[in-house]
């Protein structure tokens, strides 16, 4: 169930992807995979509303003791995120070191808008995508995940369709 960080704040709802893991024999070691259900405690996010203004969230951040750590976090998810940019590319252009430099170069911090409610098929689609970007992103980054698993997570939780999109934009 993918949904907007905004709404995520609000009902402290998610799925998380599980990957299966099996021990050198085929068997299933870990009961659980797939998409998983699960709450975020409350007092470890600020409310959709605190989110969605930047003096709120500063006092929130500061009232929880977690200014730093909330700097650190975004700075950290920044440099993936950067990553992620250096090696992308469109179908009809073509990749190099200074193709990638030029768009790191270029790329700006942004702020996360509450979605207009206009288009829930289009705000849905986005959200899956942002959603399974990042695990890719996350997953890729780390040592001993393999492509196919990779691939396998994000079929199994956004489709193939979405799935095959987001290995392109991996790279």
């Amino acid at each position: 169930m993918a949904k907007s960080i905004y709404d995520l704040l609000n009902d402290l709802q998610t799925e998380t992807s599980v990957p299966e893991v099996t021990d050198k024999n085929g068997a299933v070691i870990r009961p659980h995979f797939g998409m998983v259900a699960h709450t975020f405690p409350r007092e470890l996010l600020p409310t959709s509303e605190q989110f969605e203004d930047e003096a709120s969230l500063l006092e929130w951040a500061k009232e929880t003791g977690n200014l730093h750590a909330c700097l650190q976090s975004g700075v950290q998810a920044r440099v993936i995120d950067l990553r992620a940019i250096f090696k992308s590319y469109k179908k009809d252009e073509e990749w190099s070191p200074s193709f990638g430099q030029d768009n790191v170069d270029t790329s700006e911090w942004k702020v996360v808008k509450r979605p207009q409610k206009t288009d829930k098929e289009a705000v849905k689609r986005q959200a899956t995508f942002d959603a399974n970007m990042a695990i890719a992103n996350a997953m890729n980054a780390t040592k001993g995940i393999t492509a196919k698993m990779i691939k396998d997570t994000l079929t199994a939780s956004c489709g193939e369709d979405l799935a095959n999109e987001i290995i392109a934009k991996l790279g």
